[in-house]
């Protein structure tokens, strides 16, 4: 239950006991506070289902930055433009903050000024990537801040399947909110690991899961459970670079 698992911030040992005497004189107290509570958690979700999409935007904006192919980078703008509309629609109360609101302002600015010019250079468009790595990474360290000073711990599911038909899952395992895909696959299994700098976002390359490791042709990949869809997505991102969600479903997946 959320309620075992979920704690406020502020909870301290007279609001405890608080709960507990309303407990015993009446059920619906206690039912009353674990509604609260499943507030509390499902605000969490909703901020890294959000951080988690926009990464996901970031990750396919940056990916056509790097490797234009035969676009030209003035072709990649409105994809950026969007990315940036985007996230004034995810984070609208946030934009009230001045310093967010000046940054926001500044980069539309800047959005603008490359826009108008008879071409977009390389350079042009990473420094606009940048301003928006920047401001987007800021902006959801605020907005889960406050989550995390709410919610304190997830309970998630993950299998391995390691494609020789052994298949294992750790189901209900409980981790700190803000814990990484990474960070849950060290937890439940040897990981031995490459770390690319040059890879955005995340870092992380897999290169075995308890002592299995990949041959040529063959990659460790991660998948995360979509309920709407209910199906297998792809992960978009670097595993180091993906935060938990509560309630959340992964797989790792030896493929080839």
């Amino acid at each position: 239950m959320i309620l075992a698992t979920i704690v406020w911030a502020t909870l301290v040992s007279t609001f405890a006991g608080y709960y507990y005497i309303q407990y015993v004189n009446s059920n619906g107290q206690l039912n009353t506070a674990e509604n609260s509570l499943n507030k509390v958690a499902s605000s969490y979700t909703e901020t890294a289902d959000k951080y988690d999409l926009l990464l996901s935007e970031y990750s396919t904006v940056y990916g056509n930055y790097k490797y234009p192919g035969n676009n030209s980078y003035g072709a990649l703008m409105p994809s950026l433009g969007n990315l940036i509309a985007d996230f004034r629609g995810n984070y609208t109360d946030l934009l009230a903050q001045q310093d967010i609101n000046q940054t926001y302002t500044q980069l539309l600015n800047d959005y603008d000024t490359v826009q108008q010019n008879s071409s977009v250079t390389k350079e042009d468009f990473g420094n606009l990537l940048d301003e928006y790595y920047k401001m987007f990474n800021l902006s959801a360290l605020r907005e889960q801040a406050v989550s995390i000073s709410e919610a304190t711990t997830l309970s998630v599911n993950v299998t391995i399947d390691y494609g020789n038909q052994t298949v294992t899952w750790q189901n209900e395992t409980m981790v700190p909110v803000g814990y990484t895909l990474f960070g849950l696959l060290q937890k439940i299994a040897n990981v031995n690991y490459t770390y690319y700098v040059a890879f955005e976002p995340g870092h992380v390359q897999v290169n075995s899961i308890s002592d299995n490791a990949a041959i040529s042709g063959h990659y460790w990949i991660w998948y995360y459970w979509n309920d709407v869809k209910k199906q297998w997505v792809y992960g978009p991102v670097g595993c180091d670079a993906w935060l938990l969600k509560d309630g959340g479903i992964y797989k790792w997946s030896y493929e080839g």
